[in-house]
């Protein structure tokens, strides 16, 4: 029955608009099609009335907003040719009563022709939003493909997907998509391991702000990146100027850490310790924190708040189990502390709080030497140089062993051992300062320097060779293994551009460029920092020839004066002194585990028991005490 009715409703209206005695207008055919007119039927409508339409572009926008079909527009738009004058459609609605056509005022055109104008830009707006939603879905899946080229380790294939979506879509700086790729290549080459090409990237995409969606993922990269390679631009400084109020605590402590490193690195003290103090207690980076605010305090002679800076830094180390080699070093600058105050038992406490198998125990073993010799402690003196002498201490080069020795032997009035441990210096260490003078002339720039060192320790080919005793120091010495470790990083990531340079094109060749000036930059520093340690090293030789012939000019000076005493004793008495001494020094022979036991030495060596050597040595000054 519904379905009837209706359908006699919409005959009603088609009968009702051709017998019309006025022209059909644009609003009634608009009309019929939300009656669901058809559209022949409403052509034959027009044609009846042989209607005549002058339609503008906005009328037409406004019949296919409307969904009045394509076919009745076109017709409406053919009625001038169709039908001549005919009949003009009405320009306005008929009047409700009497029939008559009313005039529109200017206020209302105006209205008409704002609500027009607010119907397209609703209806501009909405299709900018449909077309936006499917530019940032298409962005979407262009991030998602290539982020999962990288988790694979396909970098190449990831910087091209990348590279290739923004030349196809045409996006440029300060677009979205633009910041999305460019994290995109940087996340893969640093998840390539190619830390050097993926550095300057990264920092331009922190750059770009807190606020954006891979601050939190670029910030992890660079602080991994900056474990492997030297890495600290100017540009980081700009991170301290942003608000990280919307990130967790924990990712502030990590922040304001970075940055501190940043600052000490770059020698600015006073911001370095405003953001080493703004890392919580609890936070992972708080013990190296508190030892590199150590550092900064003892270089400014602040001693006393050094030392409880030190102190904090093991509690929080030991108690968070977060770094271990901050616990070594602080103990280590906690023994020179109490070494430079005079205070030797504190240092000798200190330095023995490193365990035996840290990486920086011959250090620790050396400045041992020197503090026991100037504590007066003889017998532990010559303990820790007899373990200086052994093979595990072989590639370590202390140009002042013998020294020491040979003021140890003198300081208990045994002349001819301290001679013979000058002789020692002679053969063992005075040797090496020709060698290492002619090395040093035959080089004219630091990039000579460094490419001859190098070619020194792995045997290649040079004018003059360097000992290999005298490249101990450089290859030990932290700031140049880490300039080392960067250049063979660049190295690398050279090959492999080189590799894939056909695939990369133009991005690939401006890579090559900036890592060839990044690898002579590194080269250039790596040379600058190897003249300075043999420099450094030929000054320590020098010193050591000096300190010899100190010794050897108090040597002779002591011996003459202890022979002219020791002719006024009673022959008697001088044979029971060496009767004494024969009986308590047993040849080669070493204390080990305490002071009641004596091994004698076998020719062999154990790690685990060189804090325990000790030396036995009887002083010849008078008292023929046993140092133990």
């Amino acid at each position: 029955m519904r379905r009837t009715s209706n359908l006699l409703t919409v005959a009603s209206i088609v009968t009702l608009v051709s017998s019309n005695l006025y022209a059909i207008t644009k609003e009634e055919v608009i009309s019929l099609v939300k009656f669901g007119i058809s559209d022949v039927e409403i052509i034959k409508a027009i044609e009846k009335d042989r209607t005549v339409f002058n339609l503008q572009i906005q009328d037409v926008l406004q019949l296919k907003r409307e969904g009045v079909p394509d076919s009745v527009i076109k017709y409406m738009l053919q009625t001038p040719q169709l039908f001549g004058k005919g009949r003009e459609a009405p320009k306005a609605k008929e009047a409700e009563k009497k029939g008559e056509v009313k005039e529109k005022t200017p206020e209302e055109i105006q209205a008409e022709e704002e609500r027009r104008r607010e119907q397209e830009r609703k209806a501009a707006e909405e299709r900018a939003r449909a077309e936006e939603a499917k530019r940032q879905a298409y962005a979407r899946g262009v991030m998602k493909q290539g982020l999962s080229f990288a988790e694979k380790g396909k970098w190449v294939e990831a910087i091209k997907h990348f590279q290739g979506f923004l030349e196809r879509e045409g996006y440029g700086p300060g677009t979205q998509e633009f910041y999305s790729a460019k994290f995109g290549m940087a996340y893969a080459l640093a998840n390539a391991k190619l830390y050097q090409s993926a550095a300057r990237t990264l920092v331009e995409v922190l750059l770009e702000g807190p606020d954006k969606p891979f601050f939190k993922d670029a910030f992890a990269k660079l602080r991994e990146l900056r474990r492997v390679i030297i890495y600290s631009p100017p540009d980081i400084e700009q991170l301290a100027s942003f608000d990280y109020g919307l990130y967790s605590k924990g990712f502030q402590d990590e922040v304001n850490y970075v940055l501190g490193e940043y600052f000490y690195e770059v020698g600015n003290f006073d911001r370095a310790l405003k953001h080493f103090e703004a890392v919580s207690e609890d936070a992972p980076d708080k013990a190296k924190a508190l030892y590199l605010t150590g550092l900064v305090q003892v270089q400014f002679k602040m001693f006393k708040s050094a030392v409880e800076s030190f102190q904090s830094a093991i509690m929080i180390a030991e108690r968070t189990k977060s770094d271990p080699a901050i616990i070594d070093l602080s103990y280590m600058a906690l023994a020179r502390i109490a070494y430079e105050a005079g205070s030797y038992d504190a240092a000798v406490f200190y330095y023995k709080k490193v365990p035996k198998d840290s990486p920086r125990i011959r250090q620790v073993f050396y400045e041992l030497a020197w503090t026991y010799l100037m504590k007066g402690d003889y017998s532990r003196t010559f303990g820790v140089l007899q373990a200086l002498h052994t093979p595990f201490f072989q590639y370590t080069f202390y140009p002042d062993l013998w020294i020491i020795e040979a003021r140890a032997f003198s300081d208990l009035c045994r002349y001819e051992q301290a001679k013979k441990a000058l002789e020692m210096h002679d053969s063992e260490v005075g040797a090496y300062m020709e060698p290492l003078k002619r090395f040093m002339a035959q080089q004219q720039a630091p990039e000579d320097f460094y490419n001859n060192f190098v070619a020194s320790v792995n045997g290649g080919e040079v004018k003059e060779r360097l000992p290999e005793k005298l490249t101990y120091p450089v290859l030990g010495n932290v700031e140049f293994y880490n300039v080392y470790r960067t250049i063979k990083q660049i190295e690398k990531e050279i090959g492999e551009f080189q590799r894939h340079q056909g695939e990369l094109g133009q991005f690939g060749a401006q890579m090559l460029v900036k890592l060839e000036v990044l690898r002579k930059e590194r080269i250039f520093e790596a040379g600058v920092k190897i003249q300075q340690i043999l420099r450094d090293m030929d000054d320590v030789l020098a010193q050591a020839q000096l300190h010899q012939t100190e010794i050897e000019v108090d040597i002779n000076s002591a011996a003459i004066e202890f022979e002219t005493r020791e002719a006024r004793r009673l022959a008697g008495a001088e044979v029971e002194e060496e009767k004494q001494e024969s009986a308590v020094k047993p040849k080669a022979s070493v204390v080990i585990g305490g002071d009641t036991v004596v091994w004698p030495f076998e020719g062999e060596y154990w790690f685990d028991e060189f804090p325990y050597y000790r030396g036995l040595v009887t002083s010849k000054c008078g008292s023929g005490e046993v140092f133990r």
